[in-house]
């Protein structure tokens, strides 16, 4: 019920700007508002940050940022940004009403309310928290409590659409559908531009039998947000009702373009598609279904079902192993298991599954005369019967019930969840449901080509890279970053003419010069992806210089991209099958050795790193690069040590940050995990809240809304 419901977060954008602040922190606060409204969630972020370090006593920046992590799923963050704020600010009424609304996603509905309470004692007529309280309270599963709620809602602002359509879905949870086709009827005529009150009317003419009624609210709603997947599902859902099927395949066909990954879609089709007789398109349908949801029972057990249908034995046979496995008690699946294993010529197996299917039967049947005779009234069965007579039997979304394998999937309660708008800007709207590859921030080195994929920070800085900038060796700084530009071909021209001068330079230098020379055309070296000649430079360097910090690190730096160059090149080839002994498996010797050489490597690189510890211990990147090879080897534990002294070094360490919380997700620790995370994406990394969202702790859903768009 919760997906269908609305929250309103009440953010005023322009209305808590601090007049007497000074014009640097006014100017950042007013563009970090201006990127919340237009869904530059990161952004937002990046300027709240600054204007939290200059004034850091504030309690709206806290609210502001709460606010760009909550819109990104960063709960656990927005949770702790809204908590501050209240604690310098205990009477700020919307971060009481933001904190209930997280704390509800969170699913601690009790907390949630006493928020709402602690709000509304000091705005006691607030109308979002007199709404959000009733939402709590329908998640609560409290209905009477919640109609009471909406109702004074509505005495306090007749024309709130949102309180009439809350109020209406409360009245249809405690089954009085006049009451909320009333109240869903009020909303319409309120607003008759706000699709959900007609999509929440359908359900009720679609529950009453009425299909021509809930067809034409249905498609009201469409045509008000046409992108919108779930209203074409429930459209296919009632013109199967009215044995429209032609107009029921459109419009699954309608949402898997809207939503290709959508599962219950194909699903939905794919039966449809089976019943018509159109079997292989059927099996691919089931096929993408399992795809997206392997632990889909029902989808593998009819996909086996048709398998045996076209004589596919082999597929069958492997589709209802494993339903077997899962509905041991399900007589059915061994009964045509037998027949399938009789197809094969296994009769001694088909007789087991056949002795199997007759004894769970005799079961069933005995369980099912002691009920009869236990609890001898039928009404409801002999009203489920009518109500089937009247409508075809569905299965909910979330029906495990194997019986029910071949019925159509409706949405729970027929879920009207508002979609996002697709941004075309890879770092706007709600980048936590883009689909990215997730992988750890990679290893830093010395470059005079950075390539940044943080948002919005300034350059990390270090004494001994300050000292060697100052001495001015080319036009441009050397800085430190995980990621190099990958040069096109003018600016890898640019690099070999400067590899060619700083040569020509060598041939004359004094020994005090040659240190930086060799230094910074190994660095030039890296760049090109000119690995062993810039290892030779470094090596010049520290012949020169044993001391030298920055070659030290770079050359550990180079011998890591080393490593992974031939790592990649290793992946691109064609697997070897290893060897069999018997029923041992060993590695090949060509595979053992390449094994040893990269522990060796990275028993070099780890030497580099460590020297570099005892000149400066407090060179956090030379920590933070030990603990990337340390997590490659697979010793996480070392890593997170190695990470967190990174960040205890430089608490604004977002690649430590990133990193550690990986790490953490990875070894299960979820709860530290999505700390770190929440942090990372504070800092910059806006991947993190993708791995947030599917990793991290988990929470409930619940629908925004915002009152600004009544």
């Amino acid at each position: 019920m919760h997906q269908l419901l609305y929250i309103f977060i009440f953010i005023t954008v322009m209305g808590h700007m601090p007049m007497k602040a000074q014009v640097d922190t006014d100017r950042m606060t007013i563009i970090g508002r201006n990127a919340l409204y237009f869904e530059d969630y990161v952004l937002a972020i990046q300027y709240f940050n600054h204007v939290i370090r200059a004034k850091p006593y504030l309690s709206e920046p806290y609210y502001y940022r709460a606010i760009g992590k909550y819109s990104l799923d960063d709960l656990k963050g927005a949770e702790q940004d809204i908590s501050k704020s209240l604690e310098i600010n205990p009477y700020y009424v919307d971060a009481y009403n933001l904190r209930g609304i997280i704390r509800q996603k969170l699913g601690r509905t009790k907390e949630a309310i006493a928020d709402y309470d602690k709000g509304m004692t000091i705005d006691p007529e607030n109308i979002n928290l007199i709404v959000n309280k009733g939402i709590a309270q329908i998640n609560s599963k409290e209905y009477d409590k919640a109609i009471e709620t909406y109702s004074d809602a509505i005495q306090l602002s007749p024309t709130l659409v949102s309180a009439w359509l809350n109020r209406g879905l409360a009245r249809l949870a405690m089954e009085d559908t006049t009451g909320g086709l009333e109240d869903f009827t009020k909303a319409i005529s309120l607003n008759p531009f706000i699709p959900d009150g007609y999509a929440n009317r359908s359900i009720v003419y679609y529950q009453t039998g009425n299909y021509e009624a809930s067809l034409n609210d249905v498609n009201e709603a469409i045509q008000l947000r046409p992108d919108d997947a779930r209203f074409y599902l429930n459209r296919g859902i009632i013109r199967y009702q009215m044995d429209d099927l032609r107009g029921t395949v459109e419009d699954f066909d309608k949402v898997i373009e809207l939503e290709p990954r959508n599962a219950m879609a194909y699903s939905n089709r794919g039966i449809l598609r089976a019943q018509v007789g159109d079997t292989n398109r059927a099996i691919e349908d089931f096929s993408r279904v399992l795809a997206l949801k392997s632990d889909d029972w029902l989808t593998l057990y009819y996909r086996a079902m048709l398998y045996m249908e076209i004589g596919e034995w082999q597929r069958a046979l492997a589709d209802l192993n494993i339903v077997a496995d899962n509905y041991p008690d399900f007589a059915p699946v061994f009964q045509n298991r037998s027949h399938v294993k009789q197809m094969l010529g296994d009769n001694y197996g088909a007789e087991l599954d056949y002795g199997t299917a007759v004894k769970l039967e005799l079961e069933r049947r005995e369980q099912s005369d002691q009920a009869a005779t236990e609890t001898p009234v039928a009404s409801e069965d002999k009203k489920d019967e009518q109500k089937g007579s009247a409508r075809k039997a569905t299965r909910t979304e979330k029906d495990t019930d194997i019986r029910n394998y071949d019925k159509v999937a409706v949405l729970d309660d027929f879920g009207n969840e508002p979609q996002e708008e697709a941004s075309t800007n890879p770092l706007r709207g709600r980048i936590q449901d883009r689909n990215i590859i997730i992988d750890m921030e990679q290893v830093f080195g010395l470059t005079f080509y950075p390539g940044d994929t943080l948002v919005h920070r300034l350059r990390y800085f270090n004494m001994e890279v300050d000292a060697l900038n100052r001495r001015q060796p080319l036009d441009r700084s050397l800085e430190l970053a995980n990621v190099e530009e990958e040069p096109d071909r003018e600016t890898a021209a640019d690099i070999f003419t400067q590899i060619n001068d700083i040569s020509e330079q060598l041939k004359t230098a004094g020994e005090s010069n040659q240190s930086m020379l060799y230094f910074v055309r190994g660095t030039l070296y890296n760049t090109v992806l000119n690995l062993n000649n810039a290892l030779e430079d470094f090596n010049r360097v520290l012949e020169l210089d044993p001391a030298h910090v920055p070659a030290l690190f770079n050359r550990a730096y180079t011998r890591y991209k080393m490593v992974e160059t031939i790592r990649s090149m290793e992946a691109e080839t064609p697997d070897q099958q290893p060897l069999q002994m018997g029923a041992v498996s060993s590695r090949t010797p060509a595979q053992s050795q390449q094994e040893e050489r990269r522990i060796l490597d990275y028993d070099l690189i780890q030497k580099d790193l460590e020297k570099v510890l005892e000149i400066d211990p407090d060179f956090e990147f030379a920590h933070y690069n030990l603990g990337m090879i340390q997590a490659v080897m697979r010793n996480f534990e070392a890593a997170i040590e190695h990470f967190s002294v990174a960040i205890e070094a430089n608490p604004d360490f977002a690649e430590a940050w990133f990193n550690r919380g990986l790490t953490n997700i990875f070894l299960e620790n979820d709860a530290t995990g999505t700390l770190d995370l929440s942090k990372a994406g504070e800092l910059g990394i806006f991947e993190a809240y993708n791995v947030i969202k599917r990793y991290g702790i988990s929470s409930g859903e619940l629908e925004e809304y915002d009152e600004d768009q009544e």
